[in-house]
């Protein structure tokens, strides 16, 4: 396989469109404990034990709410955000399912380095070379899509890999500098007091009764 294609054109996207809050419910409890913190607000474990690229939206969402959830371990979700995770999670699962069948194509393949755990959705294998692809589907940024995968094209010594979106395919060439947000994210966590305020960041958040709680 030489470019994989979009989600769309392989898996019935639409099929998860009307996804409801409890059918997302039910499929996150199969996986992990949830905690329900607020109406619309929820919680399930996570290990920031280790760096993960998957840390970077958050990151760079707010420093001080990755600071508030790496205490509590404890990754908050919105009812859309939580739908959405579902939403793409069986997406991805379908489509890897689909590819994966192919000799040269490796899904979920694990990379660690030192502290740094992460897992590529796929991997294409030509001779030598190893592709990483991220499928996205869900809420989060592209500029956080692009500075995942160029930590995996890092890892894995490649010259570039492929965004896989529902409608189209981004090529991303590689990036050695996008690493350094890795330090950045490492300090955070390390850190034994929160990040300072962004007030502009604080307006509208859905989480900031609770990280204005677990952050003085």
């Amino acid at each position: 396989m030489l470019i994989p294609p979009p989600l769309c054109k392989v898996v019935r996207c639409d099929d998860l469109e009307r996804l409801t809050l409890d059918e997302a419910l039910r499929e996150l409890q199969k996986t992990d404990e949830v905690e329900a913190l607020r109406p619309n607000i929820y919680a399930v474990r996570y290990d920031f034990g280790r760096i993960t690229p998957s840390m970077i939206n958050d990151y760079e969402y707010c420093p001080r709410l990755l600071w508030v959830q790496a205490r509590l371990g404890r990754k908050f979700l919105t009812r859309r955000s939580l739908v959405a995770l579902i939403r793409g999670r069986l997406l991805h699962e379908r489509y890897e399912r689909m590819l994966s069948a192919a000799e040269d194509v490796l899904a979920e393949y694990r990379i660690e380095l030192g502290d740094m755990v992460g897992v590529v959705d796929l991997v294409f294998r030509r001779n030598e070379k190893m592709i990483p692809v991220e499928i996205k589907s869900g809420v989060t940024t592209r500029e956080s899509h692009v500075k995942q995968l160029q930590i995996y094209i890092e890892l894995l010594k490649a010259d570039f890999g492929y965004l896989v979106y529902r409608n189209k395919v981004e090529r991303i060439e590689r990036n050695p500098e996008a690493a350094k947000v890795l330090d950045e994210i490492r300090n955070v966590l390390k850190s034994s007091e929160p990040p300072p305020v962004d007030r502009g960041r604080c307006r509208g958040c859905p989480f900031r009764s609770i990280c204005d709680i677990y952050s003085k």
